[in-house]
Order: C-alpha cells, then structure tokens, then sequence
C-alpha cells in the first residue's frame, strides 16, 4: 500500500487473527484486536458493580454474600483494568529498527507484563510464511487457510509474530496479507524472507473397479 505520493504510509494495519500488526517506520508491532478489550470490560464492570452492591445493600445482604461480593470485586477490578489497558495499549511482539531487536512480551493473564524472548537483529537468521493448513482433509482441501509468520533465530528456535486466517475461498488475499507482514519485517530486520505456501495436491480419488 502507498501514499498518494508513490511513498509507503507513516503508519499502516493489517489484521491478523485475534491480533493487529502495526507497521510504522521505525517500529513493528503485533497487538491485540481491540474485541479482545471485551472480555475485561466485562470483568471491570462486574467488579465495579459488586463493590456498588456492597456499598449500597450492605446491611440488607447476608455476611456470606457480602464477603464473596467483596472477594469478587478485589479480584475483577485490578485484574480486568490490567487486561483492558493491555488489550488497547500493550503489544504481544515489538520489532525496533533502532534498537534492532524483535522483543516478545509475556502474555501472563491477559495482561503482556515483562520481557518473554529478546531476539537482537543478528541472531535472526530469516523470516518465515508456512501456511500450518496444507494437508487436506477426508473430504477435500480444509475449509480455512492458516499462514503463520515467524522468525528463525541461529539457534534453530522459532518464534511465532501472528497468523492469518482466512476461509479457503480468499487464500490467496490471506498469503498477501501474511507477505505484507512478513516483507515488513525482513526489511526492518535485514533478513531474508522464506515463504512456503504452495497449494496443496488435491489428492486423486480411487477409482471404482467392476468385478
């Protein structure tokens, strides 16, 4: 995609499945969809009315009532603000032109704190596209198109940044999306970019023989 002036955009998403990359300039990350904020929301709202229940019918509820919607409210309200401020904010992988390393946060409860895999740019050995659904099933090619994007470090270990998936009868706008992620990031990383995504044989069906 390009500006109207023949220059890639500042800044462009492309949708993978349950994540979002963003691909600026400088930095590449791999985010949350925003319908992952629900489920916290949810659970924020929840919380927020159990302490109000508390507040307010505090002498008309039973104690034991009271103590579970008490328990409730501590546990739903850090919890689910954590995980709804991650899920706008946070990022599960962030690729920095100018540090030149591809970071991939932990995604403990929802909530992407800390540092899980640092993988600076020279120990990434390339870019990988595989589409994961070749094999076909009993009845003929699958109903979904899967292509994973990852990295292949020197080491041998991989290390996954999104999927795309999208039903079969789109496959080849799924594996445009996929390039597009994955041609961003072997720019940014100097890396060559791998890409195994032939469509699969369809395998030839037996043919009766008359006794």
């Amino acid at each position: 995609m390009e500006s109207m002036n023949g220059r890639p955009p500042e800044r462009r998403e492309i949708d993978l499945h349950r994540r979002v990359c963003a691909i600026k300039p400088d930095v590449i990350d791999v985010r949350p969809a925003r319908s992952a904020a629900v489920v916290p929301f949810i659970g924020f709202a929840l919380g927020v009315l159990a302490f109000v229940a508390v507040l307010f019918w505090l002498e008309q509820m039973p104690f034991v009532v009271t103590l579970l919607l008490i328990g409730l409210a501590l546990l739903l309200v850090p919890f689910s603000a954590m995980g709804f401020v991650y899920s706008i904010y946070g990022a599960n992988v962030v690729i920095d032109r100018k540090k030149a390393t591809a970071v991939w946060q932990q995604g403990f409860l929802g909530m992407g704190v800390g540092t899980q895999e640092l993988a600076p740019f020279a120990k990434i050995e390339r870019v990988e596209i595989e589409e994961v659904s070749r094999e076909e099933q009993a009845g003929g090619a699958q109903d979904f198109a899967q292509f994973e994007i990852r990295v292949l470090k020197t080491s041998g270990r991989r290390l996954a940044i999104g999927q795309v998936t999208v039903p079969h009868s789109i496959r080849d706008d799924g594996l445009a999306r996929a390039r597009e992620v994955g041609e961003a990031v072997a720019e940014m990383t100097g890396r060559p970019l791998d890409v195994n995504a032939e469509r699969p044989r369809r395998r030839r069906r037996p043919t009766a023989t008359v006794a």
